[in-house]
């Protein structure tokens, strides 16, 4: 996985976990286990934006105030709405180091012990990578496989690619995946 493409990745999974969970404790964890998550953009899907996840109820709980204080220090101005039929619904504007901004509106649907969808819709301007730029449209199922493999911890991730890191091991400003 390049550099921008863990970047953006880490920066949905940050932003969405953990601006919902310090938000609202209540929003159910997901289950523990391994749990595959594949992204669509634009209505394609991305080979290089499927993997592994590891969960753990306290990595989960890292994780997530990670997440948070990224939220925090990137995304000032953000709402989040538990809807009536059991969703969520985020939507806040993110300022990044290097200037690029994202304003988005993300739903996380599921049940949070077999599958989440989350479907953001974003719209970024000043990115480096010009292909980041303008409005898009991005899906994101995380579906339960069963328990995580034995040697795993809370917090890996395997990309399509082989490529291994662990979030806990990561800095939210975005360190590099280590292989």
């Amino acid at each position: 996985m390049t550099h921008a493409k863990s970047l953006i990745a880490m920066s949905v999974i940050f932003v969405t976990a953990g601006s919902v969970v310090a938000a609202a404790p209540s929003l159910p964890l997901h289950r523990a286990g391994l749990w595959q998550q594949t992204m669509t953009q634009d209505g394609t899907p991305n080979p290089n934006a499927t993997s592994q996840i590891c969960y753990d109820p306290a990595s989960e709980v890292k994780i997530s105030a990670m997440g948070d204080q990224f939220s925090s220090k990137n995304c000032p101005t953000k709402q989040i709405v538990h809807n009536s039929d059991g969703s969520w619904t985020m939507s806040g504007t993110c300022t990044f180091q290097q200037g690029w901004k994202t304003a988005s509106r993300a739903t996380l649907t599921g049940d949070f012990g077999t599958e989440i969808t989350t479907t953001i819709d974003a719209t970024t301007t000043g990115a480096p990578a010009p292909a980041m730029n303008g409005a898009h449209h991005t899906v994101l199922v995380q579906t339960w496989l069963g328990p995580c493999k034995p040697g795993q911890r809370g917090g890996d991730i395997t990309t399509e690619d082989g490529s291994k890191m662990n979030m806990l091991d990561e800095s939210p400003n975005g360190g590099a995946p280590q292989n």
